[in-house]
């Protein structure tokens, strides 16, 4: 009997999930915390207690997208590889730096573009808890959230849950924009939208080209981060 030829490449060119799982797994998630009340607006965020139940939310939200895709991925039998955790090349590594540095500057100029043509938009809940921190560690806790936990479970959602059946689908081009526009919408941020869309596409175009969902989290870790502290600095 000839053995079964297995791809390893990352995306999966030919993932054993389709598209309907992955949003259904979303749509679980979101099942599982409304009665928890994590979906509401963050509330007090200028105070110990407010900022303490965000980062505890943060964490749990992150926790039980964890659970959720270790249970799926043991019931089809694929490992957390499928998703894109592997080594990736040390150049690449480099370049999710520079993306991250590049993404803070660019999406941060045409945010500034958007606001005087739209309006300014409300502050996300994030950019309100950093201004609200009376303690350092209050502000560590924060940016470990924000700029490594945060980064971890969207890119393993966006980019290695969402992105390989579209580009089995639709190919690189629609499935980077399609993955993109995900990334945007489910931000829940209309004036935000293009500058999140076009953070979605780098992103997931970072992914296709490292072979490695490592480089993207880097990126998207390093881009919030730097924006965490430039809050922080503005803090009065």
């Amino acid at each position: 009997m000839g053995k079964k030829i297995i791809d390893l490449r990352i995306p999966p060119r030919q993932p054993v999930w389709n598209i309907w799982q992955g949003l259904f797994l979303i749509a679980l998630v979101t099942i599982i915390e409304f009665p928890l009340g994590w979906l509401d607006t963050p509330k007090d965020l200028d105070s110990l207690r407010g900022i303490l139940n965000f980062i505890g939310v943060g964490f749990g939200d992150v926790l039980i997208y964890f659970i959720v895709i270790w249970v799926f991925l043991r019931l089809i039998r694929r490992p957390f590889a499928d998703l894109g955790f592997v080594k990736p090349l040390k150049r690449y590594v480099v370049l999710g730096f520079v993306v991250g540095v590049a993404l803070f500057v660019g999406i941060g100029l045409l945010g500034s573009v958007l606001s005087q043509l739209l309006g300014v938009p409300a502050p996300q809940s994030f950019a309100l808890a950093v201004k609200g921190v009376n303690y350092k560690w209050e502000f560590v806790l924060l940016t470990v959230l924000g700029g490594v936990v945060a980064p971890i479970k969207e890119e393993m959602l966006f980019r290695g849950l969402i992105y390989p059946p579209l580009r089995q689908t639709l190919g690189k081009g629609k499935g980077m924009l399609l993955t993109g526009l995900f990334f945007a919408t489910l931000h829940l941020d209309i004036i935000r939208f293009l500058p999140l869309l076009i953070g979605g596409v780098v992103l997931t175009w970072l992914y296709e080209r490292s072979s490695s969902i490592w480089p993207a989290i880097i990126a998207h870790g390093t881009w919030n981060s730097i924006m965490a502290i430039a809050l922080w600095i503005q803090h009065p």
